[in-house]
């Protein structure tokens, strides 16, 4: 997963109450669901074209979708996609530390920390992450899992950064899939909690505004892999 939750620099304390968190079952369903969803921003990406962001509340938690198209292909736009150990050369955010803690078969576990400007604390997250293809389709996909079972890299993750908020929603998907023309759909969709000292609103906003750049990192680095 690229850094998507970031980057709300006047904000400094939580102002909403603790609530229960969705199950991830009902948060993927709510993302397969096309029912819901409502544009809030088109905007022009340098290097890519239009990315379209749209917005879906699941019990409470939001839910973000970005969707852009360019001419590149699916199989390299997957490898990019998953290929955590170089994300922070090429990535618009900063992340001191990612990693690929263990395989699991075609899966894998990672984890991540995000630097966020002071005085926001920076996040981490531990993922399970897979890459498949779904009919014509190339996904990958993450979800949260527990971090107790990754002393070591609970460890590392305090050298990189002694503030991280471990996030406690954080799931998605890349998808990938080819079009009649040549180009190349190419969607992006998370269900995250900022939590910490960012309210759920403001991450929201904040995840809304990265989304953009989430795509164009993506499309120019395969660009960039290509030459």
């Amino acid at each position: 997963m690229l850094a998507t939750t970031t980057l709300l620099l006047f904000l400094t304390h939580t102002t909403r109450p603790a609530m229960a968190q969705p199950a991830s079952a009902q948060l993927w369903a709510a993302l397969a669901d096309p029912s819901g969803w409502t544009e809030v921003s088109r905007s022009e990406e340098p290097g890519v074209g239009e990315v379209v962001v749209r917005h879906k509340d699941v019990a409470g938690q939001p839910c973000l979708e970005g969707t852009t198209r360019a001419k590149l292909d699916p199989d390299a736009l997957l490898a990019a996609s998953s290929d955590i150990p170089t994300q922070p050369k090429w990535s618009t955010w900063t992340l001191p530390y990612s990693a690929i803690l263990e395989r699991q078969g075609e899966a894998f576990v990672y984890a991540q920390v995000l630097d966020n400007p002071y005085p926001v604390a920076d996040r981490a997250w531990f993922l399970r992450g897979e890459a498949i293809r779904q009919g014509n389709d190339r996904v990958f996909r993450w979800d949260r899992v527990d971090p107790a079972g990754y002393p070591q890299a609970r460890a590392a993750i305090t050298a990189a950064s002694s503030g991280a908020v471990l996030t406690q929603v954080n799931l998605g998907d890349w998808t990938f899939s080819p079009q009649a023309d040549g180009s190349t759909r190419i969607r992006y969709r998370i269900c995250t909690d900022a939590g910490g000292n960012i309210p759920r609103w403001a991450g929201e906003y904040a995840a809304t505004k990265t989304l953009p750049t989430n795509l164009g990192d993506i499309v120019r680095e395969v660009k960039r892999r290509a030459r």
